[in-house]
């Protein structure tokens, strides 16, 4: 069965975990290899980032974010406290213990 450019987007959207090797296997096996670049348009179109947060410990914590964003958290105890947010491994608001501890040291 065919499928569109469109309904792969909302499939990537809506995808807990995204693997692009199976995604890949995918397209080729549904013979729609040549319907990546559109997607990979859309994608970028929707405004979709990868979000990583680092907290020092777990957290019950809810994340509010765009509503394409893909938000992957992880558990650092080197932060000691506090969490460091990175966005599409660019940018980065590090509000951590460590990074404090780390400027009022370096600034001796």
């Amino acid at each position: 069965m065919k499928r569109s450019t469109k309904e792969y987007v909302k499939a990537i959207e809506k995808a807990q975990k995204f693997n692009l090797q199976n995604f890949l296997r995918l397209l080729e096996k549904n013979n729609d290899t040549k319907k990546l670049k559109g997607i990979v348009a859309l994608v970028e179109k929707a405004g979709y980032r990868n979000i990583v947060i680092e907290t020092a410990r777990k957290l019950k914590k809810v994340w509010r974010f765009k509503k394409n964003d893909k938000i992957k958290e992880e558990v650092n105890p080197k932060l000691i406290a506090g969490v460091r947010i990175t966005i599409d491994s660019k940018r980065q608001l590090d509000l951590s213990f460590k990074n404090l501890l780390e400027k009022v040291f370096h600034e001796q």
